[in-house]
């Protein structure tokens, strides 16, 4: 097996105590399949608060949320962020090599499961908000939408839902022309994703020189680009990719896409939309270049200091657990996704909240995703949009006293 090939084994390797707030603690949590790692704060020996669950994103772990648990907490909530499985020191999940590892493991419901589970072990049986960033997001809607009786309620970030999946509609009684044939195998795979790889888009993109990120992080050498770097080069790598997503970057004026054709995606950022031929480090060095402020202007949110934990953690874990996620969405006729399909049609029941950045491209990366949300197509009870001006992708980190005060806007609004 080569090295390139292999997730580093984060059990043989040094774990430093992490930089954390005055009331944020740091332990691991033993279950049957995983030992989390979780950050929390306001725990009680009488389990007597409220549990609120947070969900981090890619390339992130449970550190994101560090300025959010303490003012959880101060609010009267237990709040739980976990590194999610594949990402920091969780461990337990499938590290074998990108041809052998079971991306079974890394299915939604498996991913949902995994929070149930933890939360089980924490003593409690319902949570009162589970709120998610990015890919966290799409674990936190599907956390809503298969169990609204114990997710009460939820907060989505970066990342809108597109519904749930749309299956094969009546080809038993519409003849047996290849068309319909061909509908009635591909199935599922609710969401963009899913439909992506049949539409042509790939080759769409490539004749514009570009090609879409998510699946560039699911072939075998999008790890072995970002995990061979060293801790410098972690460091610089790191800096720019958060910098460019950020409200910090000028470079981010976000609009709505009209559909999902290459000729509107190209519109869209090179971390988004890359390259055909460059790695996603060459990409970040591309745009870096031409950025007067070299990334300096994001130093108020993420001071080299806290971007440090970040790069000394996937020096030491390096990417493709969280890469495995990228894999099973984009996996050709929803291979991985068939688990999702029994929620086939149904929305997200449990009160539901929107917090994004003006500047986040993510909002619209899945074209009229959020217009799904507001309308009530895919949640049957939106009660919140918040749109921050001046924050982009990382909303959790460049806006936290937003991100307190919509999750205790939702929770107290539970009762009405």
């Amino acid at each position: 097996m080569s090295s390139l090939d292999a997730t580093p084994t984060k059990e043989s390797q040094p774990q430093p105590s992490l930089p954390l707030p005055e009331g944020v603690s740091s332990r691991l949590i033993e279950t049957r399949d995983l030992t989390f790692h979780i950050l929390e704060a306001g725990a009680t020996p009488a389990h007597d608060r409220p549990l609120i669950v947070l969900l981090h994103g890619f390339p992130e772990i449970a550190y994101s949320w560090r300025r959010v648990l303490p003012q959880l907490a101060a609010a009267g909530f237990h709040a739980v962020a976990p590194d999610q499985r594949g990402f920091g020191r969780t461990t337990g999940w499938d590290t074998r090599a990108y041809e052998d590892v079971d991306l079974t493991s890394f299915s939604m419901t498996e991913l949902v499961r995994d929070i149930v589970v933890l939360v089980h072990a924490l003593g409690y049986r319902s949570v009162a908000c589970v709120a998610g960033h990015d890919c966290g997001a799409m674990t936190a809607a599907t956390c809503a939408l298969i169990r609204p009786d114990f997710f009460r309620s939820v907060v989505l970030m970066s990342h809108p839902f597109n519904g749930s999946p749309t299956l094969p509609f009546n080809t038993a009684n519409e003849g047996t022309s290849e068309e319909h044939r061909a509908a009635a195998i591909k199935g599922g795979g609710g969401g963009t994703e899913g439909s992506a790889a049949a539409s042509g888009i790939h080759k769409d993109l490539a004749q514009h020189g570009r090609k879409h990120y998510k699946w560039y992080y699911s072939t075998p050498q999008a790890s072995p680009d970002m995990s061979t770097l060293s801790r410098d080069e972690m460091h610089r790598f790191l800096r720019g990719y958060f910098h460019l997503k950020s409200g910090s970057w000028p470079g981010n004026q976000p609009r709505p896409l009209k559909s999902w054709t290459a000729d509107e995606l190209v519109q869209m950022p090179g971390y988004y939309i890359m390259p055909v031929e460059a790695t996603m480090p060459e990409t970040v060095d591309r745009d870096m270049k031409d950025e007067p402020t070299q990334g300096q202007s994001s130093h108020s949110w993420l001071p080299d200091d806290e971007l440090a934990v970040y790069a000394g953690e996937y020096v030491r874990t390096g990417f493709q657990g969280g890469l495995n996620w990228y894999r099973v969405r984009t996996a050709p006729n929803g291979r991985y996704t068939r688990d999702y399909d029994t929620f086939a049609g149904k929305k997200i029941e449990c009160p539901c909240a929107f917090v994004s950045g003006k500047q986040d491209w993510g909002i619209y990366q899945e074209p009229g995703a959020l217009d799904k949300m507001t309308s009530g197509a895919v949640c049957s009870d939106f009660r919140i949009l918040r749109l921050l001006d001046g924050v982009g992708h990382w909303v959790p980190q460049e806006s936290p006293n937003e991100v307190v005060q919509t999750i205790l806007d939702l929770i107290r609004g539970l009762g009405r």
